[in-house]
Order: C-alpha cells, then structure tokens, then sequence
C-alpha cells in the first residue's frame, strides 16, 4: 500500500463528501470494468488490467479509510 501524509489524507477525505460521490461511483466502475475485462484479457493486457484494477481499489480504500489515516498521522507526528 502507497503511504500518504496528512495532507493527502485530509484531501481523500475530501472525497467522501456528498459531491463527490459521482467520482467514487465512476471510479468503482472503471475498478469492476478492469477485473470483467480481465476474463477475456490475452497476454500483456492481463498484467495491464491487474494493476489498474490494483490501484482503483487501492486508491477506493484509502479515500474510505482517510478519517482513520488522519487521526493515525496526527498521532505520529506528534511528540
């Protein structure tokens, strides 16, 4: 997993408001669009899709985590 700083958090954050929900909801797609592709998905286009899938989801479960990471880089940066 890719490590943010608090600033990134507090962007990601960001994301789980009202108005960006069209944005989370385009996002899942393109994820569940790369995995569908995946079983048709020949030679290098397999490594393609895998990734791209990875890092949608990666990028999904961060913006829902982002309150935690925030309080967690807080904590660390503090003496």
């Amino acid at each position: 997993m890719v490590r943010v700083d608090e600033r990134v958090a507090r962007c990601l954050g960001l994301l789980r408001t009202e108005e960006f929900a069209p944005l989370l909801e385009w996002l899942r797609h393109c994820k569940n669009d790369s995995l569908d592709k995946l079983t048709v998905a020949e030679g290098n286009q397999i490594y393609r899709l895998q990734g791209e899938a990875a890092v949608l989801k990666e990028v999904l479960e961060l913006v829902g985590r982002s309150g935690e990471l925030v309080d967690k880089l807080r904590r660390v940066s503090r003496p």
